[in-house]
């Protein structure tokens, strides 16, 4: 399926329909007008914060901005579905689980779900789409456990619970995210570890993070360390949540903040060493830092400083595809507000070949296409083959 329009047409047709104009939009949305007239035309690709600022300024959702709502289902697979559809009935089993075969003991699930998540991290998305509605089956009964024993399960079900948000995520299944979102911030002052409520904060600012909430967003980051001490583990944590906290500060527009931030991410990382992945989905790599600290500078426009970041780090590393992927495509967006369209396409070839399915779907990478072709006059046949290959009409 191929879409004719991006964020810059659908923001002139809906500002246009609310009776604004560019310079209203401009000032509900606390950007510039130059910024706003540069992106209706296709001129520049619209950052995160920008489409959750008009987004709220035009009282719709970012996901409307940018056409993903239609797409939810039209473009998923036959069989990716299905699996789909397990794990919503499975989410919807939590009173009533039906395990396949007899109930197991904890330690063979546990295994089960270290594999869903190395699935998880090797991009392998429909395969843990499909293991995890009976790890969610198996995990409701040993939930009910007493003692330590069903504190160790309520731990490994919040896991659970946490991959499936991150399945349904990539799957663009919104709704099915958000219940297993819900579920795992419930569960956790329930697994016995007080590092948990801190990790279920730092996925509660996603939301904050995608709505343009910054202020909110950073003030569950500051309420969530409560919660860490001083554990390595909690170390770990805490370079975790400096990270989300700096991109926080860079979409609100607080650059020095922002860098404050990935200073203390980067100092705890080295004066403590904590592991890198003491939880799931927390990542306190030497990688993770590097992606961050490139990232910033295109929050805020700046291509440049991203661009001179990027030449004195070296992000490779085999075990994250998936944060190597997304540096790919911030330096694409960095490389684009450059300057230099043969480079920015180069990077979104490189994240093409580390994170396909993550790349094909990014809508920062449908805006940055767009951009490069608006900036081209024309589209060259190697941008073309891109686009063909991601499914964007330029």
């Amino acid at each position: 399926m191929t879409e004719q329009v991006g964020v810059g047409d659908r923001l002139r047709q809906l500002r246009k329909l609310r009776g604004l104009t560019q310079h209203q939009l401009a000032f509900r949305a606390h950007f510039s007008l130059s910024l706003v007239k540069k992106v209706e035309q296709g001129a520049v690709p619209p950052s995160a914060a920008f489409v959750a600022g008009a987004a709220r300024a035009l009282g719709l959702r970012p996901s409307h901005l940018y056409g993903t709502d239609e797409r939810e289902i039209v473009e998923q697979p036959a069989g990716e579905l299905a699996n789909l559809g397990a794990l919503r009935t499975a989410l919807d089993a939590y009173d009533d689980p039906a395990p396949e075969g007899p109930a197991l003991r904890l330690e063979p699930v546990l295994g089960r779900l270290a594999a869903a998540a190395h699935h998880v991290y090797g991009l392998r998305y429909a395969t843990a789409a499909h293991e995890l509605p009976d790890l969610l089956h198996q995990l409701y009964v040993l939930a009910e456990q007493p003692g330590h024993s069903g504190e160790r399960a309520r731990a490994a079900l919040h896991d659970a619970y946490r991959m499936t948000a991150t399945v349904a995520g990539r799957f663009r299944q919104a709704d099915l995210a958000a219940v297993a979102s819900e579920r795992h911030i419930r569960l956790a002052p329930e697994t016995g570890d007080p590092l948990r409520i801190a990790i279920s904060a730092y996925h509660r600012s996603s939301g904050h993070l995608q709505h343009g909430e910054y202020a909110s967003g950073l003030g569950v980051i500051s309420r969530a360390r409560e919660h860490v001490g001083t554990r390595r583990a909690g170390r770990a944590l805490t370079v975790q949540l400096n990270l989300r906290a700096a991109v926080l500060a860079a979409r609100a527009g607080d650059r020095q903040q922002a860098d404050g931030f990935l200073d203390e991410a980067r100092a705890l990382a080295e004066q403590f060493r904590p592991p890198e992945t003491p939880y799931y989905n927390i990542d306190a790599s030497a990688t993770n830092i590097a992606v961050h600290w490139c990232a910033v500078p295109v929050e805020y426009y700046d291509g440049t400083e991203a661009v001179g970041r990027a030449a004195r780090v070296h992000v490779v590393d085999p075990r994250r595809p998936e944060r190597v992927g997304h540096h790919h495509i911030d330096m694409a967006r960095a490389w684009a507000l450059h300057g230099d369209r043969t480079e920015a396409l180069a990077q979104l070839n490189a994240a093409r070949r580390v994170a396909p399915h993550n790349t094909r779907h990014h809508p920062a990478v449908r805006e940055t296409v767009r951009a490069l072709a608006s900036a081209e006059r024309g589209t060259t046949d190697s941008l073309a083959r891109f686009a063909r290959w991601a499914g964007i009409r330029v």
